[in-house]
C-alpha cells in the first residue's frame, strides 16, 4: 500500500441533522387539507347555530302569539298570525317552490303534504279559509303545537 494515499483519506463523518424548518412539501400540502377542512367544520358549525337560533326565536315568537292574542276573541288575528310563520318556514324550506304563491287549498294541501303527521290534515285546512271566516272552527293548542312541529321539522 502506498502511505501517500493513505495519509490523504478523511475521517468517516456523520450526515448534518435534518432541519425542521421548512417542512417538506407533503407537510405543507397536509397543512393546507387540514385548514380547508377545519374551515368548512366550521362553516357548518355556524350554519347548524344559526338555524338554531332561527327556530329558538320562531318558537318563542309561538309563545309570544299565545300569550298576546287571544284565539277565542280574535281567531282570524290567531289564525293569520300562525299562518304567517307557516309561510315563514316555508319559504326559506322549500325556496325551490313558489310558497309565497300559494293560498287557500293550494297552501293547505301543500301543508298536509309536507307535515309528516298526516292527521293533521283536517286542522290544517282552517288556515286556507279560517282567516276569513266569520266563526273558524279549531283548537288552538293543537294548532300551536302543529306550528312548533312545523317550525321543528322544516325550520
Amino acid at each position: 500500500m502506498n502511505p501517500d494515499l493513505l495519509s490523504q483519506l478523511r475521517d468517516i463523518h456523520a450526515s448534518p441533522e435534518v432541519p425542521w424548518w421548512p417542512p417538506a412539501p407533503g407537510w405543507w400540502l397536509l397543512a393546507v387539507l387540514l385548514l380547508v377542512a377545519l374551515g368548512w367544520l366550521l362553516r357548518r358549525l355556524y350554519a347548524y347555530y344559526r338555524v338554531r337560533q332561527r327556530r329558538k326565536q320562531m318558537l318563542a315568537w309561538v309563545d309570544h302569539l299565545n300569550t298576546s292574542i287571544d284565539p277565542k276573541r280574535e281567531p282570524q288575528a290567531y289564525l293569520s298570525t300562525v299562518n304567517r310563520i307557516f309561510k315563514l318556514v316555508a319559504l326559506r324550506a322549500f325556496p325551490e317552490r313558489s310558497c309565497a304563491l300559494m293560498a287557500g287549498q293550494d297552501w293547505a294541501d301543500f301543508l298536509t303534504e309536507n307535515m309528516k303527521n298526516t292527521a293533521s290534515s283536517e286542522l290544517l285546512n282552517v288556515l286556507a279559509s279560517g282567516p276569513y271566516d266569520p266563526a273558524p272552527r279549531f283548537d288552538p293548542d293543537v294548532m300551536s303545537e302543529l306550528t312548533r312541529t312545523w317550525i321543528r321539522e322544516h325550520g
